[in-house]
């Protein structure tokens, strides 16, 4: 007995730096009673891989009803295993009849007493003891997938032949890992195949071809067999292919994967197996396919030549389907080319057929454009925005494939919205010199000039002014207003030029024998935008030779003077007259001088009704007849020239005479002015 304490003790001894195998715990005051009071622990540790094995050679501890007084706790980690107290030793032998065995190699023991030992209770005397783990007992769980072997302090697991010990050092699995395939076609296996698989197993295997050929995966109805959980999944052994960032499976069971193409030339097959199962794993073939390209370039395009199937280093002319265009930048293209690559895409698939898109209508002068849309086959129609436009051209107009908005015939060239010549709300029946007063809308055209000069003129376009050429020949920038019969109130135009007739002889008015070619222009510095207040009269287009004709009956207009009285030479609002147009030979016998008479002037007036001074360059109108023109509008037929006294006749300048030069010198002036855009001048409320 004596001997064998020895030896533990050396062999404590030696193993001094580590847990030792054994050891002695006694109470205090030992064999004497222990103290009231008392609270004392002891932490026990033996190496890893080993239990504890306590014996009590004394104990001797107050009982109590559950140990409540005075006890010894054994602790593992938090939880108390053991409470002790009261007597346990045989008292023939002496010997300890208590001990206690601990499948851990870190335990604590906690005494523990109250105020009060009078039996003098003397506590207890204990060893531990290390006692070896058997990890590989058949009664614990198997910490290895295959052989366990037990040792003193721990155990260690090994496998059978062909099986290599994974990095847990715990589970055997076969080693398949790492086979490359590269020919065109060919066959893999899981290890074994048709013999079971092994458990316990991560087997990787690769195909990899020439760029620009996809692998093509198929399996025979009887080469799959693979272990599936009970609820049909994948959760014990799966088959994996990866391919190109795509993922094909997880597969298992007995039902094979349909064919698989894979897009691409590199693919990785993975076969994961579990603990357990005895089935008997798969055999895949694989071969070759070019990787074909997708149907379409582009959305919209189509691709010549047409074929059901495109594969790689196959090329294609790309253009667009009726509607659609080609935009690189800011250019636009018929087609381009594109060949089908290694990887499946088309070259050049940044290339796209988008709708044609005219953008939105360009509008018109005093006009309005709606639309729903601006691509392709898209409509506008086209509309003036008041009764005093009219307009000129198609209405509507679409979406061509050239991207420009057209009419029916194919051009591009926007309607206008021209103004409306002639409207009036005078009644064309019924009586300035000798006349009445005009209601705002009678004569909205009639400009009055208030220079040097005073005079009339006609607004015969949104820009241009008729009136006589010697009212003007000495002003480059009269003064005009308008929008008003009573001139004080109307709004002034500005001038920009004056165009004099090239043939009319500028001279003293005072003794100017010769009228000749008495006509000008004055073109204004703004359009002016039409209404009820201002609009243009009509020109002498499209008349009769004979219009207008003699004894027909005109309507002369001005703010000059109407009586010899005072001599007044202004009124305060417009005032006009009806005058009849009278043979020129008649008018000219009752000249005493010699005033020049032309094929450029007619005569009207008589009988007290007449134009006077302050009424040149006014307009002498006649009602417009048309079969496109169904209300009554007035175009102007002559200007107001001459006279020899008021009241009796009045020459005119006839307008008709002079509608080339009025044309041409109107084209030509607004061609050498370009498009000038100035802000039109709005004269109406």
């Amino acid at each position: 007995m004596g001997m064998g304490w020895l030896l533990l003790a050396l062999l404590g001894y030696v193993s001094a730096e580590s847990a030792p195998m054994f050891g002695e715990i006694t109470s205090p005051n030992y064999p004497q009673g222990y103290p009231d009071n008392a609270k004392e622990s002891w932490d026990v540790q033996v190496p890893e891989g080993h239990g504890i094995q306590l014996y009590f050679i004394h104990l001797d501890i107050e009982p109590s009803n559950g140990c409540e007084y005075d006890f010894l706790k054994v602790i593992i980690g938090d939880a108390v295993q053991d409470t002790l107290c009261g007597r346990s030793l045989d008292g023939a032998t002496g010997l300890p009849i208590k001990e206690r065995y601990y499948p851990t190699n870190k335990l604590k023991l906690l005494f523990t007493s109250d105020f009060s030992n009078q039996e003098r209770h003397t506590g207890f005397s204990a060893y531990y003891i290390a006692v070896d783990i058997d990890e590989c007992d058949d009664n614990s769980m198997n910490p290895c997938s295959h052989f366990c072997n037990n040792y003193i302090g721990g155990f260690f697991c090994s496998c059978p032949p062909e099986y290599d010990l994974h990095e847990d050092q715990h589970t055997c699995g076969v080693n398949c890992s790492g086979g490359m395939y590269t020919e065109l076609k060919g066959q893999i296996s899981s290890p074994g195949y048709p013999s079971p698989y092994p458990e316990n197993s991560l087997c990787e295997y690769k195909v990899l071809l020439e760029s620009g050929y996809q692998v093509i995966i198929t399996f025979q109805p009887t080469d799959f067999d693979i272990e599936e959980a009970n609820d049909r999944s994948c959760s014990y052994d799966t088959l994996t292919i990866k391919a190109k960032g795509r993922k094909f499976g997880p597969y298992c069971g007995k039902t094979p994967p349909p064919r698989i193409e894979t897009a691409s030339n590199e693919v990785d097959i993975i076969f994961r197996t579990d603990s357990g199962g005895d089935n008997k794993g798969w055999k895949l073939r694989y071969s070759e396919e070019a990787i074909p390209c997708p149907s379409k370039v582009a959305e919209n395009s189509m691709l010549d030549p047409h074929s059901d199937k495109y594969v790689f280093k196959d090329m294609v002319t790309v253009s667009c389907k009726e509607g659609y265009e080609i935009v690189k930048g800011n250019k636009k293209m018929p087609s381009f080319q594109a060949n089908c690559q290694a990887d499946g895409t088309w070259s050049n698939s940044h290339l796209k057929c988008q709708p044609v898109d005219c953008g939105e209508p360009e509008e018109a002068d005093y006009g309005n454009v709606t639309f729903d849309s601006t691509t392709y086959k898209a409509q506008a129609t086209y509309s003036c925005k008041s009764e005093y436009y009219t307009l000129s051209g198609e209405e509507t107009y679409h979406c061509s494939l050239n991207g420009l908005w057209v009419n029916s015939k194919g051009q591009s060239d926007l309607p206008k919205c021209k103004t409306v010549c002639g409207k009036t709300t005078l009644e064309l029946h019924s009586r300035i010199y000798g006349g009445s007063e005009a209601q705002s809308g009678y004569f909205p055209w009639v400009v009055h000039l208030a220079s040097e000069n005073i005079g009339g003129g006609s607004l015969i376009s949104d820009q241009w002014v008729l009136t006589a050429a010697h009212v003007v020949q000495d002003i480059p920038q009269p003064k005009l207003f308008a929008g008003d019969v009573t001139h004080r109130i109307a709004i002034e135009l500005e001038a920009k030029k004056v165009i004099l007739h090239p043939d009319w002889i500028i001279q003293d008015s005072a003794v100017r024998k010769n009228y000749d070619n008495d006509i000008a222009l004055v073109q204004l510095s703004r359009k002016v935008e039409m209404g009820p207040c201002i609009c243009p009269v009509c020109l002498p287009e499209n008349m009769e030779d004979s219009s207008p004709a003699v004894n027909e009956v005109g309507y002369v207009a001005g703010w000059g003077k109407t009586s010899d009285y005072f001599n007044r030479l202004r009124t305060r609002k417009l005032r006009y007259a009806l005058v009849p147009v009278r043979k020129t030979e008649e008018c000219k016998k009752s000249v005493n001088t010699d005033q020049v008479f032309t094929e450029n002037m007619m005569c009207a007036g008589g009988d007290g009704k007449d134009s006077c001074q302050g009424d040149s360059g006014g307009p002498l109108m006649f009602r417009y007849v048309s079969d496109e023109v169904k209300d009554d509008r007035l175009y102007i037929g002559g200007v107001v020239s001459w006279g020899i006294k008021c009241g009796d006749f009045g020459m005119y300048t006839k307008v008709k005479n002079y509608l080339p030069w009025i044309k041409e010198t109107i084209q030509k002036t607004e061609q050498e002015d370009g498009d000038q855009k100035t802000e039109t001048l709005k004269i109406c409320k």
